[in-house]
């Protein structure tokens, strides 16, 4: 694993300083598309990312069911996740535009996981986590995410939950100052009314608010089990108590009509 961050920093160094100037540098990940693959003492890897089929044999490999191109990257977990990561350099202070495609089954299937490091490798804050939803066909993940003023690197890892298949294609990051990307700040919802979940993270009770009708509430932990099911609720200011959750990550699911808006919150004590 260590040998895989000092070679992926060193391609990602020569990448950079190969380009001609910094508006031609948008998306800063490396072999996005999962086009190029190699063998390193029978084990292949896309090139640039380290996945789990270095411990694991299947847990990630080519397919040609993917989203643009050739190929794509297929994680199966097993009794553990699958997994893929790669690594980039970043500014430290400038907005990021995520984006990644996913096709699965499983409600919730896996996540994508952004964390940001100083030169050591040690993480600043906390990772920034996408939750992968069911969508038979593939699906684009999106989110702006802003590197913190001490980070150097960018650590981008998909996961997929044991048991669990999915299919990932074009995942990048792309500097919104070079781009000129803007904010779009629900980026799991295809309503663009704003949901406001809080406090995050949470004792005891959340509260949320969402300004028009919504059919029902469902809560989730990261396995996708159902935690509770909430059905017409009055929604304008909804408290729901969660003091009987365990500390960690959880999701809340809106269904408004056909319009579907997850957020994650997080029980910490």
């Amino acid at each position: 694993m260590k040998k895989f961050f000092g070679l992926a920093l060193c391609i990602c160094c020569i990448f950079f300083l190969a380009k001609p100037s910094r508006a031609s540098a948008q998306n800063v990940l490396l072999n996005s598309s999962f086009e190029l693959w190699f063998d390193s003492l029978g084990i292949r890897m896309p090139f640039a990312w380290y996945t789990s089929e270095a411990n694991d044999s299947g847990s990630a490999t080519r397919t040609t069911d993917m989203h643009t191109g050739i190929y794509a990257l297929k994680l199966t977990g097993s009794d553990t996740m699958a997994y893929a990561m790669t690594l980039s350099l970043c500014t430290s202070g400038n907005n990021y535009y995520f984006s990644g495609w996913i096709k699965s089954t499983s409600f919730i299937a896996g996540s994508f996981i952004i964390t940001w490091l100083k030169l050591s490798q040690q993480p600043v804050m906390d990772p920034v986590i996408i939750p992968i939803l069911r969508n038979t066909s593939y699906h684009n993940y999106t989110q702006i995410v802003q590197a913190p003023d001490s980070a150097v690197l960018v650590n981008v890892n998909v996961v997929a939950l044991p048991g669990v298949t999915i299919y990932v294609d074009d995942v990048t990051l792309r500097d919104t100052v070079l781009t000129g990307i803007e904010e779009n700040r629900y980026p799991f919802s295809v309503d663009c009314r704003p949901l406001k979940i809080y406090p995050n993270p949470v004792k005891s009770v959340i509260n949320i608010e969402y300004p028009t009708k919504v059919n029902q509430i469902e809560l989730f932990d990261i396995t996708g089990k159902t935690l509770r099911i909430i059905n017409h609720p009055e929604i304008r200011n909804r408290p729901i108590d969660v003091s009987g959750l365990k500390d960690g990550i959880y999701f809340i699911k809106l269904t408004t009509g056909d319009k579907k808006i997850v957020e994650k919150f997080i029980v910490q004590r």
